[in-house]
């Protein structure tokens, strides 16, 4: 196996009125870790706490039972604050979505305080339907936002699943999002970004 490890300007960019080329949902997900049933990595991905047939301009509601992916406690620590999504066929991709987790404020109807569950900093690892890496994205930050967090990488075919590894949240136990989505194209369009939270990440490809 040959590596060539190649820098692009990966970015993550907080966007409002994104314009998608092709908005794509995973088909299934896994997680290592979840709070319990109702915040299940599922929510992550079937649009709960979205309008119907949503797309990047759409904002997710406040964090509910069964709208968010929430870990359990000291997840990031142990390692296990990860998920997977899949694609039934491959996929063509260059856009990460990311609804980061959205605290419930100002009146909290939890039991615990959730203002510090979302994700500041994670890994993306793409890989092709026999699990070899096709393209690694490594410490992407991220910030608290009602908008989506919108991460434009090296367009990538033969996508079949991508790994979700979360390193950082804003300082809580628990940690999670509201729901992710990708492109088939590398987004976003020049001058579509109100806010610019990281560039320079580097991006490792690997071939057979």
């Amino acid at each position: 196996m040959q590596i060539h490890v190649m820098a692009c300007s990966a970015v993550a960019l907080v966007c409002s009125g994104v314009a998608s080329a092709e908005f794509i949902r995973p088909d299934s997900a896994t997680a290592v870790s979840e709070f319990s049933s109702q915040f299940h990595i599922e929510n992550a991905i079937d649009g709960t706490g979205m309008p119907a047939d949503f797309g990047p301009s759409d904002t997710h509601e406040i964090y509910n039972r069964s709208n968010h992916w929430t870990t359990g406690s000291g997840a990031i620590g142990a390692g296990t604050a990860r998920a997977t999504f899949s694609f039934n066929t491959p996929q063509t991709v260059g856009t990460f979505y990311l609804w980061n987790h959205r605290a419930n404020r100002p009146v909290d109807n939890l039991a615990n305080s959730n203002d510090d569950y979302f994700v500041t900093d994670f890994d993306l690892i793409l890989r092709d339907a026999v699990g070899a890496v096709l393209l690694e994205l490594n410490n992407l930050s991220a910030v608290e936002s009602e908008e989506v967090l919108v991460y434009g990488f090296p367009q990538t075919s033969g996508v079949v699943s991508v790994e979700f590894i979360i390193n950082a949240n804003g300082g809580a136990s628990f940690t999670g999002v509201a729901e992710v989505g990708f492109d088939t194209e590398s987004i976003p369009a020049p001058g579509s970004a109100t806010l610019l939270i990281a560039t320079g990440v580097a991006a490792t490809r690997r071939r057979r």
